[in-house]
């Protein structure tokens, strides 16, 4: 090897310029460290030595220059040197941690988190999937690098502790964020520990002691004068019909405006004024019904005629050419416009129902059992069976088209008397038993039978 001068400072490098071969070129004042010089010009630093464990010469790269630069690569050396002080192999001790990183990973909560969500993926879509998605990168911002093993009680109760603080309505209480972000972080722990990476599921201890969330109740019209005018402020809509639609059957149903978003053409039937359909919140929820049946009123027929010329020939009622996923309407798109008609805090898309479900007992005197069958919640009968969903299926339709009557009326500023509903020829007597047990408590109801008896 032709003899040159010892590198002692980065400046003494660029003196070493590329040649035929690659070479070596030692490092003053440290003594088997080289920098290699290839035939392309690149540069890279070489530790030579012999190893305490297997008795033979090694060496080490070190990295290139100039991303490792000369004082950096003589500070790896005095490391290096200091374990062969100690009889450990540098080359072996860089592989033990290189494994143990990738062994810390494989165990992290991070890991297990998003194994975890791939499977949901393939069960749960749209809205909770983002919001679940929302709720694990918060919770893996704290721990996510944690060994799944590792973490304890007290450390999940200082982070979701910390997200409830951080998680305030605007009458500074908390939500209920930290006691979801908790759930999903169960889920997680279970998951890991099904499969042998945990022991323990600090999470499901924490929920008990997080503050109650209050998110108070969403802004809804409950006034028949108030409803009046936002019937006719909605006519005042103009551009995409879709937007107006939907407004004006969120009045008339008073569904979920999820799931009338989803609307399909298959799950309608204009000619009987029928639509059948999965609710989104009575997937997994216990007080909602898992099939419901919306009787359609002339007015939603109407409507939903309309909509047909629009996009009869798509497979969604709501279709949207714009939207990037769904191809239907965004969930924001009702309340926008609300917002924009000058009731925001006021009156909300999903506040169409409580609207219905007050006007329908204050106003027009329909028994508890029917409004909260058309809410799609679920209601027994005084034996405790539950109704199916064709249950007193025409007092409904009565109902919704006597509701959709009324709503003209208010629009139109008429008056309103001739809709208030005949109680005794509207619903049987153990429907209106159970409206009652409902509103006012078994024994008050009791006391009041014992009473009249």
């Amino acid at each position: 090897m032709e003899a040159r001068k010892p590198i002692s400072s980065d400046r003494s490098i660029s003196s070493h310029k590329a040649s035929d071969k690659e070479y070596l070129v030692s490092v003053k004042n440290y003594p088997m460290l080289y920098l290699m010089v290839r035939p392309n010009g690149t540069k890279s630093w070489v530790y030579r030595y012999l190893s305490p464990t297997h008795s033979k010469n090694k060496r080490i790269s070190l990295g290139v220059y100039p991303n490792v630069s000369f004082s950096r690569a003589c500070e790896i050396w005095r490391d290096y040197e200091e374990l062969l002080s100690h009889n450990i192999d540098p080359k072996d001790h860089r592989e033990e941690i290189k494994n143990s990183v990738i062994s810390k990973n494989k165990n992290s909560f991070n890991h297990f988190a998003w194994e975890y969500f791939d499977n949901l993926e393939q069960t749960q879509k749209g809205n909770t999937l983002i919001r679940k998605k929302g709720r694990l990168e918060l919770i893996c911002s704290y721990i996510g690098n944690d060994p799944i093993s590792e973490i304890g009680s007290p450390r999940m109760l200082e982070v979701l502790l910390d997200i409830q603080a951080n998680s305030l309505n605007k009458a500074g209480k908390p939500t209920d964020k930290a006691e979801r972000c908790a759930g999903i972080a169960s889920d997680v722990f279970v998951y890991a520990g099904a499969r042998g990476f945990c022991s323990s599921n600090p999470a499901a201890l924490i929920k008990s002691q997080l503050a109650k969330s209050s998110y108070g109740h969403r802004p809804a019209i409950t006034k028949p004068k108030d409803l009046a005018k936002l019937l006719r402020d909605i006519e005042t809509i103009e551009g995409d019909p879709n937007t107006i639609n939907s407004l004006r059957l969120l009045a008339l149903l008073f569904v979920r405006n999820g799931d009338l978003r989803r609307m399909r053409w298959a799950d309608l039937d204009l000619d009987v004024g029928r639509w059948t359909l999965k609710p989104l919140k009575g997937q997994g929820k216990v007080n909602m019904v898992k099939d419901m049946v919306v009787p359609l009123p002339r007015q939603a027929v109407s409507i939903l005629r309309a909509q047909q010329q629009i996009n009869g020939h798509t497979k969604f009622v709501f279709y949207s050419e714009t939207a990037k996923k769904h191809q239907i309407i965004s969930d924001a798109t009702a309340n926008k416009r609300l917002k924009d008609l000058g009731y925001k805090d006021i009156h909300c898309a999903h506040g169409f129902r409580a609207t219905a479900k007050t006007i329908l007992q204050e106003q027009l005197k329909y028994p508890l059992v029917l409004v909260e069958m058309a809410l799609g919640h679920t209601t027994k009968d005084p034996n405790g069976t539950a109704y199916g969903r064709f249950e007193y299926i025409d007092d409904r339709s009565e109902m919704m088209q006597n509701w959709a009557d009324y709503l003209n009326a208010l629009r139109e500023g008429r008056d309103t008397a001739e809709f208030r509903a005949d109680v005794k020829d509207t619903a049987d007597p153990n429907a209106q038993l159970q409206a009652l047990i409902a509103q006012l408590g078994e024994d008050q109801v009791l006391a009041m039978l014992k009473s009249k008896s």
